[in-house]
């Protein structure tokens, strides 16, 4: 079957002359968008959607190994990128995070970091510890967007502003690391004459990389009460395969779509139901 755009796992293969596993770690850290006083995060956010570590007392070393445990012995995959993905990879002390990656580091035939950030945290200290691990193996910063559109952002309740995001990558386009752009399609609010304007944006802008996926309502969220009074209806399959096709068609054909969908354990998905099936969508 032919690729009709840049795959990630395709552009690993090419850069490392084989598979690699990204090893997920979830290091306990918080959100700046829900851990001062009377913030309450993202209306569609629960940590634990994307969290599977609970029972591991955030233990990265721990984490890592039984990840690269399973990569190898079950997918005969020898080469790992160790991944921050849970919550706010650099809200922490400089000095915290440092540890924290080179723990991750540490490991044979771990050949890149790929941070999972959002675009309001990352101070100098950060910037300048980024630019270190840069210097000693490849480095992804993954930013949190969701859509170029503040109307929307502040619907959302995502606790920074579509500059905010245009200034941490004109930060990060200074050192030597892959950016890469979270993007939410389907959000409140946004028809698709916002999703294509975002996608114009995100082309025209000096990055490597893009995450697209649908907007998931997830139980205890303010999201699922928007749903359940019928003030917000998600995308079904068709209109977001339309609409993500559309999407990509607008981006550089050298920008790399790292993923083009997303899931949530069962128990807590309210809907799009579709969305388990990652292999469908």
């Amino acid at each position: 079957m032919t690729d009709y755009y840049n795959k990630f796992s395709t552009f690993l293969k090419q850069k490392y002359g084989e598979k690699v596993r990204k090893i997920s770690l979830d290091a306990g850290f918080t959100c700046p968008n829900c851990s001062a006083d009377g913030k309450e995060g993202c209306i569609y956010c629960r940590n634990d959607s994307f969290s599977r570590h609970e029972n591991l007392e955030y233990n990265v070393a721990k984490q890592m190994a039984r990840g690269i445990e399973f990569a190898r012995g079950r997918m005969n995959i020898k080469k790992y990128i160790a991944y921050f993905q849970a919550s706010t990879n650099t809200f922490a002390p400089a000095t915290t995070l440092k540890s924290y990656y080179e723990q991750a580091l540490s490991f044979e035939n771990v050949v890149g970091i790929s941070i999972s950030t959002r675009p309001d945290c990352l101070p100098l200290n950060v910037i300048r510890l980024i630019n270190d691990l840069s210097e000693k193996t490849d480095v992804w910063i993954e930013l949190g967007l969701q859509t170029s559109h503040n109307k929307t952002l502040d619907l959302i309740n995502r606790g920074h502003t579509y500059e905010d995001f245009l200034k941490a990558a004109n930060q990060l386009q200074k050192l030597n690391v892959r950016i890469c752009a979270h993007l939410m399609l389907g959000l409140p609010g946004e028809g698709r004459n916002e999703m294509m304007e975002t996608a114009k944006r995100i082309a025209d802008l000096n990055i490597h990389e893009v995450k697209l996926h649908p907007v998931l309502i997830l139980k205890e969220t303010k999201l699922e009460k928007l749903f359940q009074n019928k003030s917000f209806n998600s995308l079904t399959m068709q209109q977001y395969a339309t609409v993500a096709v559309d999407f990509i068609s607008k981006l550089p054909s050298d920008m790399v779509i790292q993923r083009l969908t997303a899931e949530a354990p069962k128990f807590m998905l309210v809907a799009p139901d579709w969305s388990m099936n990652k292999l469908a969508v």
